[in-house]
């Protein structure tokens, strides 16, 4: 019998069959959001649900989230809206998805290579210029609206400086930060329902 070795909540054993079945057989996960418009400038209800892996649908109740999407109460109230409120901000939500694959990346990764982490946090932040989003401006003009984007990755444990190295090379295998960092072809259609 085969002893199972779990570090942080992961079978080492699994993980390293998975990593090896991804050089054979690729794993293709089929990811979508849909954005409902509430009917209210600015704010709409995105639905996250069913998805796709190796060719499999999988849908499930437990599988389905519906996030609020808006601006804070302050912006709300400077750009007009009646009825401000505190709502998530869509930049906000895509920084929130790069600190939590960043994190994924590390964590899923660090003990193959001898890394053995006794916390780690993870901040990315920017400052962002909405005159594209108000049309003051042109859609070319994206990366001079928010030119930078910031990630500071901070671990706790004894860790020598070619660990921190290791770990610093592991943000760029992260894929939604890699969404963020290269480009990607985006196709986008518009068409009357």
């Amino acid at each position: 019998m085969t002893e199972t070795s779990v570090v942080n909540g992961m079978d080492i054993g699994k993980l390293e069959a998975f990593r090896e079945s991804l050089k054979e057989s690729p794993v293709t996960l089929g990811l979508e959001a849909k954005g409902i418009w509430e009917g209210h400038s600015g704010r709409s209800t995105v639905h996250i649900g069913p998805y796709d892996l190796g060719g499999q649908h999988i849908d499930r109740p437990t599988r389905h989230y519906t996030l609020p999407y808006g601006a804070w109460r302050e912006v709300e109230e400077a750009i007009g809206f009646v009825g401000p409120t505190d709502r998530l901000e869509p930049v906000e939500m895509a920084l929130s998805a790069v600190a939590a694959c960043l994190t994924n990346s590390i964590a899923l990764n660090a003990h193959r290579h001898g890394i053995d982490l006794e916390g780690l946090e993870v901040k990315v932040s920017c400052d962002v210029d909405p005159s594209v989003l108000f049309e003051v401006r042109g859609p070319e003009e994206h990366t001079s609206c928010m030119p930078k984007i910031t990630s500071e990755v901070k671990v706790k444990g004894d860790l020598s400086d070619e660990q921190l190295e290791t770990i610093h090379r592991l943000v760029h295998h992260s894929p939604v930060h890699g969404m963020v960092e290269y480009a990607n072809e985006v196709e986008s259609r518009v068409v009357k329902e």
